[in-house]
């Protein structure tokens, strides 16, 4: 066995702890950051992407260098309603991604293939081996135990496509429910990348965790074909399900992920309730730890423990908003209530989004024809 020393170790190179490894070593390089994943790649194998209004310029100087693609704006597109928001959007790829923290931070302190089997809050045990002691410790590995919240999820299958001709996407599309709803709650989006090259995903809600890659690939086949385009060949798949949660009991949630040590990213809760997005918590986090002086253990623990309690909170709203969204409606009409989301002002879309909805925007969303009914509101 053998032993390593660093100021910080972050087990888990997905998003959040390739965030946070980023932004420390941006903001103090002349610490010892160790990045430890269990893959060969950082990252995995994923698009990701954020609206402009959902993050703020510090979160946006970060993830600006990562950044793929981008649009000046998007829309969205229902049964009976369709509307372009002046919002810009980006996607970021995960091969980007691994080569943009390898860039910024010293061979040695990126430990890809390597998976850890013991965690404390100074210190990691690798499968070969290897003991790490560190000042502190951030496990960003991926969700804790989902089975103590009440959960949906969001089910999704893309691929970026080579078309036989142009297509006609002019603008990221975050929604495309046009087609018939019937078999439940889904949706497609379209990024179009060059004039005959667009990434085509199929969105799904239900409330169990399995995905049915095929049925989700047949969906795209046929989305195109609507269109009257032609593939010519894919690549850059991904697929995935994020959780959505309706409920539960944070600090229980919290310790199942390892007491005493602290946590970022699904690990922690830090999700968007009605998306399962986490892009704009990763960076936030990734900010916050960067930030922080104290690197112990302890010390981190109570940073994101707490950082995480609040976000859990304070998100109480979006939780019923989403329990009514996919609970209290027909399974094939929980895309009704994001219609009518769409329909309200642009700039009220957009602090939804972000999560920064205030009491006005709350009442002015269970009024008239808004989304969420009062009694939905007040959890009744």
């Amino acid at each position: 066995m053998s032993g390593v020393m660093c100021d910080l170790a972050i087990i888990g190179g997905g998003l959040s702890g390739g965030l946070i490894a980023l932004a420390a070593r941006r903001m103090q390089p002349e610490r010892r950051i160790l990045l430890i994943e269990a893959a060969p790649a950082l990252g995995g194998a994923h698009l990701w992407s954020f609206v402009d209004s959902d993050v703020g310029e510090a979160e946006k100087a970060l993830l600006q260098p990562l950044v793929n693609y981008g649009w000046r704006e998007y829309s969205v597109v229902f049964p009976q309603y369709k509307r372009a928001l002046p919002f810009p959007f980006y996607s970021l790829r995960s091969d980007r991604f691994d080569e943009a923290l390898r860039e910024a931070m010293p061979a040695e302190s990126i430990l890809t293939g390597r998976r850890a089997t013991g965690v404390s809050a100074d210190g990691v045990v690798l499968e070969d081996g290897t003991m790490i002691a560190a000042h502190g410790v951030i496990d960003a590995r991926g969700p804790a135990d989902l089975s103590l919240l009440d959960l949906h999820y969001r089910k999704f299958v893309g691929y970026e496509l080579t078309l036989d001709g142009p297509h006609s996407v002019r603008r990221a599309t975050l929604i495309d429910a046009a087609a018939d709803p019937a078999e439940g709650f889904q949706y497609m989006m379209m990024l179009p990348i060059e004039t005959d090259r667009l990434f085509i995903e199929d969105v799904r809600y239900e409330a169990w965790p399995d995905i049915d890659m095929t049925d989700h690939g047949n969906r795209i086949v046929n989305h195109a074909a609507r269109f009257g385009w032609r593939i010519r060949s894919s690549a850059r798949g991904q697929a995935g399900i994020l959780p959505i949660a309706l409920g539960g009991a944070f600090d229980d949630y919290w310790n199942s992920g390892g007491v005493g040590v602290a946590k970022a990213g699904l690990r922690a809760g830090l999700f968007h309730p009605v998306t399962g997005n986490s892009l704009a918590d990763a960076a936030r986090t990734a900010l916050l730890v960067a930030g922080a002086q104290d690197w112990s253990g302890a010390a981190l623990h109570k940073l994101l423990h707490d950082h995480a309690a609040r976000a859990w909170a304070q998100r109480d709203y979006y939780r019923r908003f989403a329990r009514h969204m996919l609970r209290g409606l027909p399974v094939a009409e929980g895309y009704m209530m994001l219609e009518s989301l769409y329909r309200m002002d642009a700039d009220l879309i957009a602090r939804f989004h972000g999560m920064r909805l205030g009491l006005a925007d709350r009442m002015a969303l269970s009024l008239g024809e808004g989304p969420m009914p009062l009694k939905a509101m007040l959890g009744r």
